[in-house]
């Protein structure tokens, strides 16, 4: 993880719905190994797209409603794999 490298853009490639139950914000903060999604004291969910690995683990394992979007970020943007 450490030798990975992101070049972050300024618009997200994933949105949530509106509204979402207090089921479905705590599902997405469980699942993402990236730690995008956090909630506020006000209940507020955070998306952190910038640090997006790209996994879809929101996208698969989430209730069918709980994103509204969810596509690959723009050519030369996002998370770059390195190996070695």
């Amino acid at each position: 993880m450490a030798r990975n490298c992101y070049h972050p853009t300024a618009k997200a490639h994933l949105h949530l719905h509106d509204s979402l139950s207090e089921e479905q914000i705590s599902q997405l903060v469980k699942i993402c190994p990236a730690g995008l999604f956090t909630q506020d004291v006000a209940g507020k969910v955070n998306v952190h797209f910038q640090g997006c690995l790209e996994c879809g683990c929101c996208r698969l394992l989430a209730s069918p409603d709980t994103l509204a979007d969810w596509h690959y970020p723009p050519s030369g943007a996002g998370l770059t794999l390195r190996f070695g």
